[in-house]
C-alpha cells in the first residue's frame, strides 16, 4: 500500500483526549493516517487536569503517546512571571470599552485583543511562552532519544513546541521527511506586537526553507509563503467526522434559536453584524423579540465578549450562556439549534485566509450557519466554501451596505420557516461538503506522502 515512509511521529501540543479544538484536526489526522496502514506515534505536551473530550479519546485509542513536560526550573520562572504580571494584567483584562485602535493597515477603528492593544506586557507574555515552549522541545530531546527512528515527522503548529521539535528532529535525521502543518497561523499581525514580531516571522523564514513540505488549513496561509517555495506547500483543510454527532430530531425550544459556540479569540470574532441585522428586522416589526433565542457555549471570559457585542443593540440580556461544554455536549447543542453562528477575519495585506475548524466542525450538524467575516477582504474564503457547500450564508464587512441587507433576508426567511414548519431550510451541496470529512483529508495526507516518496526514489 505504501513504500518506504511506515512509521509516522506527529507532534503537537494538542492531542486526543483534551477538550479542545486545537486538538481535534490532530487527532482526526492520526486516526485516519492509522486507518491507511501507518504505524503513527504521537509526542504532545503534558498538562495536568485537562477537560476530557470523549470522542476523540475514542478516536485516539490504541495510539501510542509520549508525554514532554518543563523542567522545573521552567516552571518555577513562569509562576514568577505570571504572580508578577497578573494585576498588572487584571486590571485592563476586564476594560473590553479601552480595546479600540487605530488599525495603521487599515485607517479603520477596530477592536484589538489583549496582546497588540497592549503591546509591552503583549510582548513579555509572547517572549515567556515561547521560552516555555522551547524548554518543553528541549526536554523531549530524551523522549526521542529512546525511540527508534521515524520515516516521517509531522509537526502541527501552533504552539511552537511543533517547530522547535521539528528543527531539532530534522537537524538530527536529515534524510527523516518533515511535514509541517500550519494549524494557526505563524504570524497574527493583531495578535503578535511589533516590537517581537520578527520571532514568528524568523520562523516562518527556516520552516519555507528547511520543511519538506508545508500544509496549509486555508489557502491564504499558503500564500504567506514565498513563490519561491511555493512547490512544497499543499492545501490540506480542517473537517468534520459524521460519526461525531448522533442524529436528532430534538430542538432547543419552539423559538428560532441562534446559537455560537468556542472562543471569540480576544475580540477578534465579532458578530456585531449579525446582531444588527436582528435588531433592524425586530424594529421594523418583521420578527418578533420573543421569538428569538439567541445560545452561546464556551469559556467566561468569551462569553463577555460575545455580550459586549450583543449589548451594542440591546441583546445583552436575550443570551442565554451555557458554560463551556465538552465538545461532544457542544455538539449536541449545534445540532439542536435552528442556525448556527461563527466569526472570522480577512486582510488582504496580513493575516490571510483565517478559517477556523469551527466552520466544518458546523457542518456535521447538518444546521444552516450564518458566518461573519470582518476585514477588507471580498470573497473571503469562508464565503468560497459557504457559497460552494451552501450551507448557509456569509456577511463580509467590506460589503456591508450590501451584505447587511441579505443577511436580513437570511434571517428572516429562516424565522418564517420556523414559524411555519418548526423547521429551517438545509439544502447543502453533498458533493462539496463532503470534501471537508476527515475521511477524505486524510486521503490528502497519504497522496501527499507517496508524493515524498517519490522524491526519495
Amino acid at each position: 500500500m505504501y513504500g518506504k515512509i511506515k512509521k509516522v511521529l506527529l507532534v503537537s501540543n494538542y492531542f486526543a483526549p483534551e477538550n479542545t479544538i486545537a486538538a481535534v484536526r490532530t487527532t482526526k489526522i492520526v486516526k485516519y493516517l492509522r486507518l491507511e496502514g501507518f504505524n503513527v506515534d504521537v509526542l504532545t505536551e503534558k498538562k495536568d487536569n485537562i477537560e476530557m473530550d470523549e470522542i476523540l479519546e475514542k478516536d485516539a485509542a490504541g495510539v501510542k503517546v509520549y508525554y514532554a513536560e518543563n523542567s522545573e526550573q521552567c516552571k518555577k520562572l513562569c509562576a514568577y512571571y505570571k504572580r508578577i504580571i497578573k494585576p498588572h494584567k487584571d486590571k485592563r483584562m476586564k476594560r473590553l470599552d479601552n480595546r479600540d485602535r487605530v488599525n495603521r493597515k487599515t485607517g479603520n477603528v477596530e477592536f484589538y485583543p489583549f496582546e497588540t492593544a497592549y503591546p509591552i506586557i503583549g510582548s513579555f507574555d509572547y517572549l515567556f511562552g515561547m521560552f516555555r515552549q522551547k524548554d518543553l522541545a528541549k526536554n523531549a530531546d530524551k523522549i526521542i532519544g529512546q525511540l527508534d527512528r521515524y520515516d516521517l515527522i509531522i509537526t502541527s503548529y501552533g504552539d511552537s513546541f511543533a517547530y522547535y521539535v521539528g528543527k531539532r528532529y530534522k537537524n538530527a535525521y536529515k534524510n527523516t521527511k518533515w511535514i509541517f502543518d500550519i494549524r494557526d497561523a505563524i504570524y497574527r499581525y493583531k495578535f503578535i506586537p511589533d516590537y517581537v514580531k520578527f520571532i514568528p516571522l524568523g520562523v516562518e523564514r527556516y520552516i519555507w526553507k528547511n520543511a519538506d513540505a508545508i500544509v496549509g488549513v486555508s489557502k491564504g496561509i499558503c500564500k504567506r509563503v514565498p513563490v519561491k517555495y511555493r512547490k512544497k506547500v499543499y492545501f490540506i483543510s480542517n473537517g468534520y467526522d459524521d460519526g461525531d454527532v448522533e442524529s436528532s430530531d430534538e430542538r432547543l425550544s419552539n423559538r428560532i434559536s441562534f446559537t455560537y459556540t468556542g472562543s471569540m479569540y480576544g475580540g477578534l470574532q465579532n458578530v456585531t453584524a449579525f446582531f444588527m441585522a436582528l435588531r433592524e428586522l425586530i424594529n421594523e416589526n418583521l420578527v418578533k423579540q420573543d421569538e428569538v433565542e439567541i445560545h452561546y457555549a464556551g469559556n467566561a471570559s468569551a462569553y463577555e465578549i460575545f455580550k459586549s457585542q450583543a449589548k451594542k443593540v440591546g441583546f445583552d440580556e436575550s443570551c442565554i450562556y451555557h458554560g463551556k461544554l465538552s465538545r461532544k455536549k457542544a455538539m449536541e447543542l449545534q445540532k439542536q439549534s435552528d442556525v448556527l453562528l461563527m466569526a472570522s477575519n480577512d486582510y488582504k495585506d496580513n493575516n490571510r485566509g483565517v478559517i477556523t475548524g469551527k466552520l466544518p466542525e458546523y457542518m456535521a450538524a447538518n444546521r444552516p450557519v450564518i458566518a461573519i467575516v470582518t476585514g477588507d477582504v471580498e470573497n473571503s474564503e469562508v464565503r468560497q466554501i459557504i457559497s460552494k457547500t451552501n450551507i448557509g450564508f456569509c456577511y463580509e464587512e467590506s460589503n456591508k451596505a450590501e451584505d447587511l441587507n441579505e443577511l436580513k433576508k437570511y434571517i428572516y426567511q429562516q424565522y418564517i420557516n420556523v414559524k411555519k414548519s418548526g423547521r429551517t431550510t438545509y439544502m447543502p451541496v453533498e458533493s462539496e461538503k463532503i470534501k471537508f470529512r476527515y475521511s477524505e483529508i486524510a486521503k490528502k495526507y497519504v497522496k501527499l506522502i507517496y508524493k515524498l516518496e517519490g522524491e526519495e526514489q
